[in-house]
């Protein structure tokens, strides 16, 4: 049987669709057939044009995140395997994909994928960390994984980050920004010693 690939943004592709495209002309349509609800028709097609655009522009940020997902895991398996991990990728559970689960002798842990460039630098993206982090938990839980680690394949830290993760640095999950050699080499050294 084929792997069907996870794409939980296909809803709201087909809502935004509607809304920018089917909901304007049967508004303009209807204004000009009854000319005594044209600013009601006007108000209902702006309203369904900025409400589309902004479900639409949250479908390509998905649609990205799942493309950097792909390229970086196939980067991040070969690496993992060279330290001398098991690792499965794309694994399904009652809350969502697993990006990769890496075992070794016993012990478990599941990386989830993001895209993002900063992590605890800039104020606003604060709602979408604290997502992110429990995200990552939610899946060790579903597992029962040892380890839950964030990788940020493009993330670089800025000043601050480095300052934050020496003052406080994260534990659960883990986060680790930067290639996917240095995605092994920290998972290593959280998992216990190799037989």
């Amino acid at each position: 049987m084929a792997h069907k690939p996870f794409t939980p943004w296909k809803g709201d592709q087909r809502r935004a669709a509607l809304l920018l495209f089917f909901a304007p002309s049967i508004l303009a349509l209807s204004a000009y057939l009854v000319p005594e609800i044209r600013l009601y028709a006007a108000a209902a097609a702006s309203l369904s044009l900025l409400l589309g655009w902004r479900i639409r522009s949250r479908v390509q940020a998905r649609q990205h995140g799942q493309e950097i997902e792909a390229t970086f895991s196939s980067r991040a398996i070969p690496e993992l395997e060279k330290a001398g991990f098991y690792v499965e990728s794309g694994r399904m559970t009652r809350i969502g994909d697993v990006d990769l689960v890496v075992r070794r002798a016993g012990w478990c842990a599941t990386i989830e994928i993001k895209s993002y460039r900063y992590w605890r630098g800039r104020f606003r993206d604060r709602a979408r960390q604290r997502k992110a982090r429990v995200q990552a938990r939610s899946q060790k839980e579903a597992l029962g994984a040892d380890l839950a680690v964030i990788w940020l394949p493009k993330g670089w830290p800025t000043w601050l980050t480095r300052v934050l993760n020496w003052l406080w640095p994260e534990r659960n999950p883990i986060v680790v920004m930067g290639t996917a050699r240095w995605l092994a080499k920290e998972i290593a050294r959280h998992s216990p010693p190799s037989r």
